[in-house]
């Protein structure tokens, strides 16, 4: 099993890792021609379209992970037939939402983000992802329940990664109006998309045959996970967005702006994790379903160290070089520095609890996960109306670090206590042991760095890691070749 996701998890690695590096210099290119203003338009907007769209899609994208593999191993015209239901959904309930926005738009500026200049109409471009968006989830999670993840990342990751940079780079020659990098997206993702849907019909099962949506509305299973899944994502995308909602609407655009490069540089710490949950989603219904917990509780260890042993080093390249980085985007992130290097090491402990989140929703423990899920939305957005008026983005950082690893500690809790399995290794302490002066030496120095240092230090590191962890790395690799 641990050869088949680290296999497939690869693939996912290798898009995100292609996708990151070309987003970043498009994001630098970018955010030097429209400006830390206009780039926070586009993230407030961004935020209202990934909410609607959260809130439209019902949990969808979960259920096709959870039941349709199993109704492709038994009964692949009713895959075909639930498939088509959800694809329908997605486009008839997508498309009377972007109509609604089209005549709502002003209405939605001046009443939650006091009309702020030119956003109305960013507002709506933005909100015609959200049909596309919906039947994207649907067929990205069909691709996910047959663990074909390589065909994720060749057709849709490098194909809409690289359009969008050309078409960037070509278009904003000419232009510095933000919406016409969102219409960018938007064409690229209807290209993708469709190839997507055509390679799957084709290859898989048929995803347009006759259907009837009582099929779905009459199995009491699907519906009652569809509920679960439904509150956890509008849960958790409430606690995990608030931050970005409120200060849209309370801060600054330029902090609001800034806020979300400091995300992007510290998504490096999970991006690795994000991918391997895509494939370790449905292995973990797998054997949950199986009862095969020995196996499992040794699964959640070796991916928990595999990933953090290639992780934390990239997170101390990143602190050592946060000066020259943030200094890419504009020289006004430098003042934002020591809120990056907090943040860094909150994503390094959050890395601990490895698969924490798709373990409770795919083992059995939704309830409670929507628990902890509720708990931080309330928490969280009270204090963000009360703290961020008054200290401003500081408060704002606290909270993202305090409220991400109340997550992490006690879904580890909940998995230890109801599944009796834990992520922690010794391998994965001695780790964190060596990182703890590694990060040390990366924030305090002060170095003048030539050419050559950008090189070499990087290099440097993951030798030393590698050189430390040979041992317990190699007996994974073996397992995995």
């Amino acid at each position: 099993m641990l050869r088949l996701i680290i296999r497939q998890a690869n693939w996912g690695i290798l898009g995100a890792l292609f996708g990151f590096l070309i987003g970043f210099f498009v994001k630098i290119y970018l955010i030097d021609i429209v400006g830390l203003p206009a780039w926070g338009k586009y993230v407030t907007a961004q935020t209202f379209s990934s909410m609607s769209e959260t809130f439209l899609s019902i949990g969808i994208p979960f259920v096709i992970i959870k039941f349709i593999p199993s109704f492709v191993s038994v009964n692949k015209e009713k895959a075909s037939r639930i498939a088509n239901i959800f694809i329908r959904y997605a486009l008839i309930v997508g498309g009377v939402f972007l109509v609604l926005i089209y005549f709502s738009s002003d209405y939605i500026n001046s009443f939650i983000y006091s009309d702020i200049d030119d956003l109305s109409w960013i507002l709506f471009v933005m909100c015609i992802h959200v049909p596309i968006s919906m039947l994207f989830g649907v067929i990205v999670s069909l691709y996910r329940s047959i663990l074909k993840i390589k065909e994720i990342v060749l057709y849709g990751t490098f194909i809409t990664v690289s359009l969008r940079a050309i078409l960037t780079v070509i278009i904003f020659q000419y232009t510095s109006d933000i919406s016409h990098f969102i219409m960018i997206e938007v064409v690229t993702q209807i290209i993708v998309l469709s190839v997507l849907l055509y390679l799957f019909n084709k290859n898989e099962f048929s995803l347009f045959v006759k259907s009837d949506i009582k099929e779905v509305t009459s199995d009491t299973r699907i519906i009652a996970y569809g509920k679960k899944m439904f509150y956890n994502s509008v849960v958790t995308f409430i606690s995990a967005q608030a931050l970005s909602f409120i200060i849209s609407i309370t801060l600054p655009i330029q902090d609001v702006g800034a806020y979300n490069i400091l995300l992007t540089l510290t998504g490096l710490t999970t991006f690795l994790l994000v991918n391997l949950n895509k494939v370790f989603a449905p292995a973990i219904s797998k054997l949950f379903y199986e009862n095969k917990i020995s196996a499992l509780n040794k699964l959640y260890k070796k991916t928990t160290f595999f990933i953090n042993l290639l992780t934390i080093p990239l997170v101390i390249i990143i602190a050592i070089f946060a000066d020259e980085i943030l200094g890419l985007y504009t020289s006004e992130m430098l003042n934002y520095r020591e809120y990056l290097f907090f943040m860094l090491a909150a994503g390094m402990l959050s890395l601990a609890a490895g698969s924490s989140g798709t373990f409770m929703v795919m083992a059995g423990l939704e309830k409670q996960n929507l628990y902890i899920q509720i708990i931080r939305s309330i928490l969280l957005v009270t204090l963000s109306l009360i703290l961020i008026p008054e200290f401003g983005l500081f408060s704002v950082v606290i909270l993202y670090v305090v409220f991400m690893l109340f997550v992490n500690l006690f879904q580890v809790i909940y998995i230890s206590k109801y599944i009796n399995i834990s992520p922690f290794s010794k391998e994965l302490i001695i780790l964190f042991f060596l990182t703890i002066f590694g990060m040390y030496f990366a924030i305090s120095q002060q170095f003048e760095f030539e050419v050559y240092h950008y090189f070499i230090i990087p290099i440097s590191i993951y030798v030393l890691y590698f050189s430390i962890m040979y041992y317990p790395f190699k007996k994974i690799v073996k397992e995995i070749f």
